[in-house]
């Protein structure tokens, strides 16, 4: 994971957000569902927009990530708001989690199998009873499409894969569709794409 690590961290040492300081919009309407305070986890949350909206909405906000320099921004950004903001400096395939949380949420969290499968088996087992995991991932329709995502099948997602995967899990599916939508994130997503969105609920 050290080559995704210098990845991240040649993306976000760049001056400005290279994905904007707003939410996405889905992870938005699921965080704008909850009653504050919840125990909130981001994985794979880069510069921290939508840790820093969950943490102006009165939740208690961590955030994962593998990039250092994402994080710092993370936090610089959650400050501006007043905030503080929990930071969990880690790989993905080396996260260990000992915490609970009320909800855990993502967006465009980039895993090929089997990481995909572990990170989201642990996600789901350390969640609270009826606590909520749930993100937004770009679809493989996306892979011709130039407004974001990786060029990399193995990195996308289906809504039919994303079932058999979950379906093996202690929760029950809310949401999961496959859809387009308009992104307007920064540099890094913007244009019409085409998007896995999934919630689900711990059992």
């Amino acid at each position: 994971m050290s080559d995704q690590r210098e990845f991240w961290n040649e993306r976000f040492i760049k001056e400005g957000y290279f994905y904007g300081t707003e939410p996405n919009r889905y992870v938005a309407s699921v965080i704008d569902s909850l009653k504050s305070p919840q125990r909130i986890l981001f994985l794979g949350e880069g510069e921290g927009r939508n840790a820093a909206y969950a943490a102006r909405a009165g939740h208690i906000v961590s955030a994962l990530d593998a990039s250092e320099i994402g994080l710092t921004k993370a936090a610089m950004l959650a400050k501006k708001e007043g905030r503080e903001i929990t930071l969990i400096h880690c790989d993905l395939e080396l996260w260990n989690p000992t915490e609970s949380y009320d909800a855990i949420l993502c967006s465009f969290l980039h895993l090929a199998e089997p990481l995909r499968s572990e990170v989201f088996a642990k996600a789901i087992r350390q969640l609270e009873p009826d606590g909520i995991f749930g993100g937004e991932f770009f679809s493989i329709r996306q892979l011709p499409r130039n407004t974001g995502g990786p060029k990399d099948e193995a990195l996308l997602y289906t809504a039919d894969s994303l079932r058999s995967l979950l379906e093996l899990q202690p929760c029950e599916i809310v949401e999961l569709c496959e859809i387009d939508t308009e992104l307007n994130e920064g540099r890094g997503h913007v244009g019409v794409a085409s998007v896995v969105r999934m919630k689900v609920i711990r059992r």
